[in-house]
């Protein structure tokens, strides 16, 4: 089963406090139909690249797709892996799972961090490991999986609209159906 954990982009989403609304406009030429988007880089599902906190780090289009084994909502060993929760981390937490090897951290949550602190962030990605922030995990029951994430090459960009999914196997990710979220 091939599981779907991108929120939808639509007008009117909630957006980090002072960034840039997300909006969608739609014009009609001829037979076709055109849209132009406005948003942050940052809303709805995205990643953030090390260049979103540090000016020299790499930007997201020097980040390679993903497809690795995750943890999700459970605990384990992280090394070589993606580490999914439906919660932000302490900055004891990401210092933890960035000495533990993972290589991928992701979160249900507009942010890693805990309120306005920026130390989570700060400690990742000054590691060099992406973040995945405001996952749909509300479905996805704790356990190890394979993660699929995919952002966009947005040249010199701190971060990008990604494209998550989760398969339980590898059978899963070759026995995926065009149109359908679960299968």
């Amino acid at each position: 089963m091939l599981i779907d954990v991108t929120k939808p982009l639509f007008n009117g989403i909630t957006v980090w406090p002072g960034d840039t609304p997300f909006e969608r406009v739609t014009k009609e030429i001829g037979d076709f139909t055109s849209s132009r988007v406005t948003m942050s880089l940052h809303t709805g599902t995205h990643m953030d690249a090390p260049r979103h906190r540090f000016k020299e780090g790499k930007p997201v289009d020097e980040i390679a797709p993903f497809i690795v084994s995750a943890l999700v909502k459970t605990s384990g060993d992280p090394a070589g892996k993606a580490v999914l929760l439906d919660r932000a981390v302490t900055p004891a937490e990401a210092e933890e799972l960035v000495k533990g090897g993972m290589v991928l951290i992701g979160t249900s949550s507009i942010s890693i961090d805990h309120g306005e602190q920026m130390e989570a962030h700060a400690r990742i990605l000054g590691a060099g490991i992406p973040i995945v922030e405001n996952l749909d995990l509300a479905e996805v029951a704790p356990g190890e999986y394979i993660v699929m994430v995919f952002p966009l090459k947005i040249t010199g960009a701190d971060g990008s609209p990604v494209r998550v999914l989760l398969a339980e196997t590898p059978e899963d990710i070759f026995s995926f159906k065009q149109g359908s979220n679960h299968e």
